[in-house]
């Protein structure tokens, strides 16, 4: 049935606003001006415009990953996967990390597969990851499990256990969380945390875990101390035991070996050589900063993959061009 004289009209004050609007790159308070139409109807019409098909938006896609980058990091420490994103010269770390979050979400979220028990950490780039990943398939059967203590009694957005249920409710799957605190003030107050019930629980998992996500911290930049987890005094003598870096609050050396027996013997969390001996643990982190830390762990094998920025990546790089 042909469209009456008035849905003809509507029609051809369609296009003449889409075209006055897109084409002539005129202003809506102009067009109004030219149409006799009010403002708000013309930012109705173009609407409706593109709801018709009348307006057809083509954009040229954008590639977010250094694809160059990626394949340097795979050759050079044999990972199962490398994802640099790319970030055209920004620097703002918190800009860097929402980027790397955003674009890396997709392609993560591809990586987690049916009945599997995924370990989660905390991190800063981890938090910005899981805000916006999104399962493109079904994935039923998928558990998450809680890889470390906790900090305190305020719980930050970027703490394993927030992540852990954020990433649960993505997922729809249940997450197990380790109610504990990160480090245990002795020995035997830790031996205490490992031997409940609801802990050995938490272990248990870690052995049918397949997947991890972890961050990454350096001496310099690390939440356990920024957060006052780990004493100043703990610092110095972690340093004296040659630690650059730090995966679940285990600090390690630059042959990602642990460092100072009195400090692990406190962790309560995975650990590292639990972590090496697992088919995939991907390392979410931005910046040049941690790249001693991401160096050691990639080559000593406690991690597997890695998300990253162009940054990060090239200055890790640069780590394996000065060990030739």
């Amino acid at each position: 049935m042909d469209a009456g004289p008035a849905e003809q009209v509507e029609t051809e004050l369609l296009r003449l606003v889409a075209q006055l609007y897109y084409m002539d790159s005129l202003g809506q308070q102009e067009i109004a001006e030219l149409t006799g139409v009010s403002r708000p109807k013309v930012s109705r019409l173009l609407n409706r415009a593109r709801q018709l098909g009348i307006v057809r938006v083509w954009v040229e896609e954008f590639d977010p990953r250094n694809h160059q980058l990626e394949e340097g990091l795979c050759n050079a420490f044999g990972l199962n996967r490398a994802l640099v994103i790319r970030t055209l010269g920004r620097t703002e770390t918190e800009s860097v990390r929402n980027s790397v979050g955003y674009f890396a979400a997709p392609f993560v979220a591809d990586w987690i597969t049916a009945n599997t028990v995924v370990g989660v950490a905390g991190g800063r780039t981890l938090a910005g990851l899981v805000q916006y990943i999104q399962p493109r398939t079904p994935t039923p059967g998928v558990s998450f499990v809680q890889l470390m203590g906790n900090f305190g009694a305020q719980v930050s957005y970027c703490d394993a256990v927030e992540l852990c249920r954020l990433f649960a409710g993505r997922f729809q799957g249940p997450y197990y969380t380790l109610n504990s605190p990160a480090v245990a003030p002795d020995a035997s107050s830790c031996r205490a945390f490992l031997a409940h019930q609801d802990v050995k629980v938490i272990w248990s998992l870690f052995d049918a875990m397949q997947l991890a996500f972890v961050g990454i911290g350096s001496l310099e930049d690390s939440s356990f101390i920024e957060r006052g987890v780990v004493q100043p005094a703990e610092v110095s003598r972690l340093l004296a035991h040659g630690a650059v870096g730090e995966l679940c609050g285990r600090f390690f050396d630059a042959t990602g070996n642990a460092c100072d027996p009195s400090y692990q013997e406190r962790v309560i969390g995975i650990g590292l050589e639990e972590l090496r001996n697992k088919r995939e643990v991907v390392v979410v982190t931005v910046g040049a900063r941690r790249a001693v830390a991401i160096h050691a762990a990639l080559k000593s094998g406690l991690a597997k993959s890695i998300v990253i920025d162009e940054k990060g990546a090239e200055a890790v790089l640069d780590l394996c061009r000065s060990d030739t």
